[in-house]
């Protein structure tokens, strides 16, 4: 099967660059990998001049489009980026179409798949995309082409069942399936390190609004006697009550502001953790659980956060109602027993080995997407709805 999607950071992410990175282009870049393995053909369209950028011996096949620097307000998505986008797919031939991260580029792909007459499938990658608040935080014009998007989807691959239950009842009549994310462990990957050789708290993350920087500067200053260690950077668009928590952050003494990590370098940030602290307002499926459980670091959540309660039911860390309880995980995780705490460890890495093999999980993909491309080569058209 020949599977092209969209993705414009991934080029970033390929040189392992400094720049703010989102879940969804991890994720891609873990599923296309896969993908070639298991026989199929991928490629992502991206911005003009990409391929120069990375440079060659690259694993993933980049297809350039448009430069999203140039052009006219929103004539420039009539005249140059939807026209780009699709002769780039219409030479690549693909048998289906996948996109994430909610926004204009999902009615685009949606468009092009329509012209092509192949499926278009929804990568859902946040709760958000799913509910109102979609609707709150994206600009009109972005909401209406998602809107539409949605309506003209063969259909949804979700990362939870909160977001496979809610676009069930929007769109009953489509295919709405729940993924996992993938994460590639090797079966003789090491042992996670002792309690002893663990020293800190760990936080991963793009400084922005959903990442909920003040929970984290005011558990914190709760907890002074632990050390928290702080991974990111901020991004373009940084609200300000982010930028004010950053700054309280950095005068706390137990909190260190390490900087971005590089992609090559989150392994060893996790691996040296006691534990990762998530305090996100809403996610979908958070890489950075399965990279903190893949090193045997437990996670700290509150329960919203944790998807179809893998942390609570697995007993992989703590999964809480509220800030206070998630104050009090933290400071009971720090001061854990190191024979209980090591056993809890080792269970987080089992359970990454025996839940997200990229392999397994692509075969679930497949078996997905394979009926789709059926039915449309059957049909020689998309009946949407």
């Amino acid at each position: 099967m020949r599977i092209l999607s969209m993705d414009f950071s991934i080029p970033y992410l390929m040189k392992d660059e400094n720049y703010p990175i989102g879940g969804w282009a991890i994720e891609l870049a873990v599923w296309l990998r896969a993908l070639e393995s298991a026989g199929h053909e991928t490629a992502v369209l991206t911005w003009k001049g990409a391929l120069e950028h990375v440079g060659s011996g690259q694993q993933i096949k980049l297809i350039e489009t448009y430069d999203p620097a140039r052009g006219i307000r929103v004539a420039k998505y009539f005249y140059s980026y939807i026209p780009k986008v699709l002769a780039a797919a219409r030479s690549y031939r693909p048998d289906i179409l996948i996109q994430g991260v909610c926004g204009i580029h999902t009615a685009i792909m949606a468009f092009v798949a329509d012209q092509l007459k192949v499926p278009f499938v929804y990568r859902v990658v946040s709760d958000i995309d799913v509910d109102e608040r979609c609707k709150a935080l994206l600009p009109s014009y972005e909401w209406i082409s998602y809107s539409w998007a949605r309506h003209h989807t063969a259909g949804f691959l979700c990362q939870n069942e909160y977001q496979r239950g809610k676009l069930a009842a929007l769109f009953p009549s489509k295919p709405v399936h729940v993924l996992h994310n993938p994460f590639a462990i090797a079966e003789d990957a090491a042992v996670p390190l002792p309690r002893a050789k663990r020293g800190y708290v760990a936080w991963l993350g793009v400084f922005r609004y959903p990442k909920n920087l003040p929970l984290l500067f005011r558990i914190a200053q709760a907890l002074p006697d632990v050390k928290f260690r702080v991974a990111g950077m901020t991004s373009p668009n940084t609200d300000q009550p982010t930028l004010d928590a950053l700054n309280g952050l950095r005068q706390l003494p137990n909190v260190e502001l390490v900087g971005y990590v590089r992609r090559a370098d989150v392994q060893k940030f996790l691996c040296e953790a006691t534990m990762l602290l998530c305090t996100s307002d809403f996610e979908g499926f958070s890489n950075a659980f399965l990279e903190a459980l893949a090193v045997g670091a437990p996670i700290v959540t509150r329960r919203h956060v944790d998807p179809d309660a893998i942390v609570e039911r697995h007993v992989l860390g703590a999964s809480v109602e509220d800030e206070l309880a998630l104050c009090t995980s933290v400071s009971e995780l720090w001061n854990m027993g190191a024979g209980e705490y090591d056993a809890l460890s080792q269970r987080c890495q089992i359970y990454v080995k025996s839940n997200h093999s990229p392999m397994v999980k692509t075969h679930e993909l497949m078996a997905a997407l394979t009926p789709l491309v059926a039915r449309s080569r059957h049909s020689g058209t998309l009946v949407t709805n």
